[in-house]
C-alpha cells in the first residue's frame, strides 16, 4: 500500500456546526420575545408539543431529514393556532390545538402501522405524551408557573434531542444539534423568567 492509497479522515470545519450558529440566532429571537412580551407560558408552553411534533412528523414521513420540513409545518401550524386565539374564534386555544395536531399525527403513525418499529414506535409515543402532558399543565397553572414548566419541558427536550443525535434515528443528526442548542438555554431562560 502506498501513501495516496491511505485516506485521511476529514478533518472537521466551523461550516460543519452551521446548527449551532443558526440555533444561537433562534435563541437570541427567543430570549427577545421573553424581553419583549409577558407571554412566557403562552409562547413557550406550547412550543414544548410543537417540538415533539416536529419529531413525530419525521417519523411519519419516515425521512430523517424531513425535520426541516415539519419544523416549517408545525411552527406554521403553531402561528395559525396563535393568530386564531388572538382573533378570539371561539376554541381557539394554542395549547389544546397543539396537543390535537400530535395526536393526530401519532393516529397517522399508527395507520401505517409504524408500531411494528417496537421501540422507536415506543419512544416517539412516550415522547408525545410527556411533552403535550407539559403543555396541557402549563395551560391548566397561574402563567410563571406555566413559564417554568414550559423551561423544564424545553430542558427535557434537550434530553431528548441528545438522545436522537447519538442514535441517529427519526431526525437528521444536523436538526437533532439545532433543537438542542435552542433547548436547553431557552429552558434556563424560562425558569429564571419565573424565578424573578
Amino acid at each position: 500500500m502506498t501513501m495516496t492509497d491511505v485516506i485521511a479522515p476529514r478533518r472537521a470545519r466551523l461550516t460543519d456546526r452551521w446548527p449551532t450558529g443558526l440555533a444561537l440566532v433562534t435563541v437570541a429571537g427567543a430570549i427577545g420575545l421573553m424581553a419583549l412580551v409577558d407571554k412566557e407560558a403562552l409562547f413557550f408552553g406550547p412550543s414544548v408539543t410543537v417540538m415533539a411534533g416536529i419529531y413525530m412528523l419525521a417519523y411519519v414521513l419516515g425521512r430523517p431529514w424531513t425535520a426541516w420540513l415539519a419544523f416549517a409545518v408545525m411552527s406554521t401550524v403553531m402561528a395559525g393556532l396563535h393568530v386564531l386565539h388572538i382573533l378570539d374564534v371561539p376554541g381557539a386555544d394554542p395549547f389544546v390545538g397543539i396537543v390535537v395536531v400530535v395526536v393526530l399525527l401519532w393516529l397517522v403513525a399508527v395507520v401505517l402501522r409504524r408500531f411494528r418499529d417496537g421501540d422507536t414506535f415506543s419512544v416517539q409515543t412516550g415522547g408525545m405524551v410527556l411533552f403535550a402532558a407539559v403543555t396541557l399543565v402549563c395551560a391548566a397553572v397561574a402563567p410563571r408557573l406555566g413559564t417554568a414548566l414550559a423551561g423544564v419541558g424545553f430542558l427535557a427536550h434537550g434530553v431528548w434531542d441528545a438522545y436522537h443525535f447519538k442514535v441517529a434515528k427519526v431526525v437528521h443528526r444536523t436538526w437533532s444539534e439545532f433543537c438542542a442548542v435552542i433547548d436547553i438555554p431557552v429552558g434556563i431562560a424560562l425558569l429564571v423568567v419565573a424565578l424573578v
